[in-house]
């Protein structure tokens, strides 16, 4: 079954867009003959092709079960409408890759692990490395009693799937936090959720500036880091969320700050006046943009703070920020080698 890949959000469908046209895909399916829509078992296939709506609703959220109850019959249906649409055809994550996972594994359908076989072999696009793998954990699976899941990123060995692959879990764990987060905040008073809307608007453009500005994202596995970046992030302002809850920040002095505050000064000057530097996708201006806007994530932090946490001290919320920007500086200078006088040229400039 597919497990979560251990590196640290965009949406699916926004990731499709980018990496697709961006990259293009020189992975086909191996030379055999397709599966038509008329090969599939009559009962299995829609009422109605022209009564299911494509675009707001998708195959694979019914299938994972992402924001809504995972339904197979409804994830089959849609799956059979994505695989009439041109526009899916290359989407790993609709058509007939649902379709291979649910007969694989007799989610809704009876299982036919044949079909599924022929899907992989002729349907569902990929790198060489991967068809083959695919292709032969199916067969593996006739030898076995049913129970072991089937799932398309078993066998991934693309920069291109993993980034595709890491997004359906994003997904996934973005329903999680939002849930958990919710019903934290409902309990509190309608003056705090105001507050929290509006640091969670600061969160959200802080985060995505990071993960596109100060991630590398030059690879084929661009979208993995990106994302990966993402996540953590969301995972870490969840945490500090749960501790608003309770009001339970660490006690910092005005000292905490002033001296945190001439670190983060001090690394980002280091980054900032530092010559012929150039390292993959990141740049000066790219940080400098980001930093502009951590600095209005912090203080929509104080301002929150205040309101939700009033016996909590704006030197507090303020050291807290600047310790979680240090860490981020420092793991960014150690990327771009500026430790080293010697490789500085290993840097960014545009």
């Amino acid at each position: 079954m597919y497990k979560v890949l251990n590196t640290p959000k965009r949406p699916l469908f926004f990731l499709k867009i980018i990496i697709i046209l961006i990259i293009p895909l020189a992975l086909k399916s191996q030379e055999c003959e397709k599966v038509k829509i008329a090969d599939f078992p009559e009962n299995d296939l829609p009422p109605s092709f022209e009564s299911i709506r494509l675009q707001k609703e998708t195959s694979h959220k019914y299938y994972y079960g992402i924001g809504v109850n995972v339904d197979y019959t409804k994830a089959r249906h849609l799956a059979f409408t994505e695989a009439k649409a041109e526009e899916y055809a290359d989407d790993p994550f609709a058509g007939y890759s649902i379709l291979l996972m649910l007969y694989a594994n007799g989610f809704g359908v009876q299982r036919n692990l044949d079909l599924s076989i022929r899907i992989a072999c002729a349907n569902v696009n990929g790198a060489p490395a991967e068809i083959e793998g695919r292709i032969q954990h199916l067969r593996d699976l006739k030898s076995k009693q049913p129970g072991e899941i089937f799932d398309i990123c078993d066998d991934i060995t693309s920069g291109y799937m993993m980034g595709m692959c890491q997004s359906v879990q994003s997904e996934i764990a973005e329903v999680k936090r939002k849930l958990r987060i919710d019903s934290v905040i409902k309990k509190w008073p309608q003056k705090d959720q105001i507050a929290y809307d509006t640091l969670r608007k600061a969160a959200s453009s802080f985060f995505e500036n990071r993960s596109v500005f100060e991630v590398d994202l030059s690879g084929t596995a661009r979208a993995l880091f990106e994302i990966g970046e993402s996540d953590a992030l969301e995972d870490n302002f969840q945490g500090e969320i749960l501790k608003a809850d309770q009001c339970a920040f660490k006690k910092y002095a005005v000292s905490d700050f002033l001296n945190a505050d001439k670190k983060l000064n001090s690394l980002y000057t280091k980054i900032m006046t530092a010559k012929n530097t150039q390292w993959g996708t990141i740049t000066k201006k790219g940080i400098k943009s980001t930093q502009k806007k951590w600095i209005l994530y912090r203080d929509a932090w104080v301002i929150f703070g205040k309101i939700r946490c009033p016996g909590i001290t704006n030197n507090a919320l303020k050291t807290l920020l600047t310790k979680e920007r240090i860490l981020q500086l420092r793991d960014l200078i150690d990327q771009l080698n500026l430790n080293n006088t010697d490789n500085q040229r290993h840097i960014f400039e545009r």
